[in-house]
């Protein structure tokens, strides 16, 4: 089975979510904190035009795409990724295990009602989900301090993340050291479905994004 794909110069993980829970399984007695995120097309795009981006995905321990677009384009998309991505496969596995295992987390965002929105997705979705805090980076006024104090008082087992792309992996590389955690999991936008307006905006977003993916294509392709 290929474990790696190649789009737009990088190279993302092609785990099924079976095999990527098993090899994240492996990291829990890591020294260092471990490293997840969820690679939508929106990500892909913005990571193309900035380097710091790229560099931060493809040094994830784990990059799960969840965009069945991005696997059509990279010529990947089975029947089972397809389904696994459309499902959100991982995520669901992950927290479920989370829950079972007892393991404690902590939210991250860029804003309080970005929390708001995730906390209460978990609390429908996960009951029983051990959360020590949470803490929007926007109320640090640039310095970040006091948000990883926080958190490393918390000290929980999983950070999730809400923090947009780029800030997210500007976050990462600057405080990555500095947590007090086993797994960073970026979860973005693609963790839950809404309906209504978000929904609408979402899809007008994704075509945007699949046509300016296709231009990139074969823009990438021509060099």
């Amino acid at each position: 089975m290929v474990k790696k794909i190649e789009i737009l110069g990088m190279a993302l993980d092609a785990y099924t979510a079976q095999d990527a829970m098993l090899l994240l399984e492996e990291h829990w007695d890591y020294a260092i904190m471990s490293t997840v995120e969820n690679i939508s097309m929106e990500t892909l795009v913005k990571a193309h035009k900035d380097e710091l981006i790229k560099n931060c995905i493809e040094n994830l321990d784990l990059a799960i795409i969840c965009d069945k677009e991005i696997l059509k384009a990279a010529g990947a998309a089975t029947k089972q990724r397809i389904q696994e991505a459309a499902e959100k496969q991982f995520f669901r596995e992950f927290m479920t295990r989370t829950v079972c295992d007892a393991r404690t987390v902590y939210l991250l965002g860029e804003t309080r009602e970005q929390l708001s929105l995730l906390e209460e997705f978990l609390n429908e979705g996960y009951q029983g989900l051990q959360a020590l805090g949470s803490y929007a980076l926007s109320e640090c006024e640039g310095d970040f301090d006091k948000a990883i104090n926080e958190v490393n008082i918390a000290a929980p087992d999983i950070i999730l993340s809400v923090i947009p792309t780029p800030a997210q992996e500007y976050f990462l590389k600057d405080h990555k050291e500095k947590l007090n955690a086993k797994v960073w999991y970026g979860l973005g936008d693609h963790y839950f479905d809404k309906k209504g307006v978000l929904e609408v905006a979402g899809f007008a977003r994704k075509l945007f994004h699949k046509g300016m993916l296709h231009s990139m294509l074969l823009h990438y392709h021509k060099k």
